[in-house]
């Protein structure tokens, strides 16, 4: 069920084992995520106490191990607990009362500084800024939101039918028919705003939520598609043309084995990259490793500029977190230090 992870997971050839120490903080703390865990892998005290945490102090991340082996990981993150609970609670309190994810004026102060005509995400469509977005380019109408958010999951769960009988292809055709006319009326009758292009990235890791992830039998990266008019494209394999002015890596950089590969990916497609993510000493078990703050020095040593913003968008944490914007270009993060 557990196996050691041996090597530092930013993958870096110089953080060698001599820079992984033993974390000082080995405190175990207890949350719904991991209570699900626990209780389908029917795990003892005796067998978490084993998961300790580690440090690289060349580059700052913090990973636990022994932790879990690829196999289970991939039965967690697809049948234990699947659904991605705070990016659908995003769409849902998004649909229902019209606010956005909250990410404090960090939106804003993008769309300030960035001209962004091209938009990317990684991974997962509701922790971002692609409903900050949908808000901008769209009139605030709570009552079409949900009407529209409910043609899409009825147009969504017809084409899961057979449609063998001239009831069901009925039902799939007249539920197609009924978004398209809602998708002519978010553009005529809402749209307050010209659209960016947005693109939604995937790599289906085992470390993230994927196919299972789904409300009503819809998966969020379906509904999406839909929702936000996005394309979604398979990392490893998509049109290598394709630059974006922005991208965002929202709470996923650290659900996949492989985020330096990722950073990287962004930081080639895209003029800025946005990075939210936990910065907790006190790393949770069901993560199997966290950046810190004092990552962003590692990164500057690489020659990948950056800047907090987490004290500048004027948020109420509930927790440790951390807002970095990054760029191969230095003159890019400089006009973020300009009033």
């Amino acid at each position: 069920m557990f196996e050691k992870y041996h090597k530092c997971f930013w993958d870096d050839k110089k953080c060698n084992k001599k820079n992984i120490k033993k974390s000082k903080n080995q405190q175990f703390i207890d949350n719904f995520y991991f209570k699900s865990i626990k209780s389908d892998l029917n795990l003892t005290n005796k067998q978490i106490q084993k998961l300790k945490v580690l440090k690289c102090n060349r580059c700052n991340i913090i990973f636990n191990s022994p932790w879990f082996t690829k196999e289970v990981v991939n039965r967690i993150y697809s049948n234990i607990y699947s659904q991605h609970n705070r990016g659908w609670s995003n769409l849902l309190n998004f649909v229902n009362k019209g606010s956005p994810a909250d990410h404090g004026n960090l939106f804003d102060l993008l769309k300030k500084k960035i001209n962004i005509t091209c938009y990317a995400e990684y991974n997962c469509p509701f922790t971002g800024l692609l409903l900050n977005f949908f808000f901008n380019e769209h009139q605030k109408s709570i009552k079409f939101y949900r009407s529209y958010s409910d043609s899409i999951i009825k147009y969504l769960t017809s084409r899961q039918l057979n449609k063998n009988t001239y009831k069901e292809k009925k039902t799939s055709n007249f539920q197609r028919n009924f978004l398209l006319k809602k998708k002519n009326d978010l553009n005529s009758k809402y749209r307050i705003s010209s659209g960016v292009q947005k693109f939604l990235f995937v790599d289906n890791s085992e470390l993230c939520w994927g196919q299972n992830c789904n409300f009503m039998s819809v998966n969020c990266k379906s509904y999406a598609s839909e929702f936000f008019n996005l394309k979604i494209l398979n990392l490893h394999n998509f049109d290598k043309k394709i630059k974006v002015d922005l991208f965002g890596i929202f709470h996923t950089l650290d659900h996949t084995f492989y985020p330096h590969k990722i950073l990287n990916f962004a930081l080639n497609i895209s003029k800025y990259v946005i990075v939210y993510c936990h910065a907790d000493e006190k790393l949770n078990k069901q993560h199997l490793f966290s950046l810190t703050e004092n990552f962003l020095k590692y990164l500057s040593e690489r020659k990948i500029y950056s800047i907090n913003l987490t004290a500048s968008i004027f948020k109420e944490y509930k927790s440790p977190e951390l807002y970095f914007l990054c760029s191969k270009n230095k003159k890019n993060i400089r006009i973020f230090d300009e009033n």
